[in-house]
């Protein structure tokens, strides 16, 4: 049996964070607004992309959330957290498709779901920026996953425990169990594989 988990060529060059956001990317004369689903500081996923770039150099706008540290706030100012309220930078950079389209219609361009972009030459303050939201993301999700670990029969716990989780992006209306599976895939995905 191989080993494939030590494989140097399957293994990333760095970590990622699920990134809920959005990136405008420009092609000839238009902008175009794409989803954000993951980060690193080697690249970007990209989802519902309306046009495919015809171009391979693509300038970028992504917008990236400033997680507060969650460990060191209270139940109360969690709960009067909003997302959409933290604050937010507009990083710029450029970046190239990983996965090229060359010989494809444009109609089954259209059914391209998701595409992946390496940086190209990104600067220090971009790669320093995106560093930091990986890291405190990674912290909040080890917090999290600790309050899954002291979750007991108290409902502040659980209070916390769920309003934590919707301030990463998770439904806290999932199950429990479900939750903590889905962080706990998050959590393995950040690390290289």
């Amino acid at each position: 049996m191989s080993n494939k988990k030590h494989d140097p060529r399957l293994q990333r060059k760095f970590l990622r964070a699920p990134l809920k956001s959005v990136c405008l990317y420009v092609d000839g004369e238009h902008v175009f607004k794409a989803r954000v689903l993951n980060i690193s500081e080697g690249g970007i996923l990209l989802s519902d992309l309306p046009h495919i770039p015809e171009i391979n150099s693509l300038p970028l706008a992504i917008d990236l959330v400033l997680f507060p540290r969650l460990q060191s706030l209270t139940l109360e100012q969690v709960k009067a957290f909003n997302i959409e309220e933290f604050p937010r930078s507009i990083m710029k950079t450029k970046g190239r498709m990983v996965r090229t389209f060359e010989g494809q219609s444009n109609v089954d361009k259209i059914f391209v779901n998701f595409i992946g972009c390496e940086f190209f030459n990104p600067t220090t303050e971009f790669k320093i920026a995106v560093f930091k939201y990986i890291e405190t993301f990674a912290k909040n999700t080890v917090y999290l996953l600790s309050l899954f670990e002291s979750l007991g029969n108290r409902t502040e716990q659980l209070e916390l425990l769920q309003s934590v989780a919707h301030l990463l992006g998770y439904d806290r209306r999932m199950k429990i169990p479900l939750l903590r599976a889905k962080v706990l895939h998050d959590y393995q995905s950040l690390e290289s594989l």
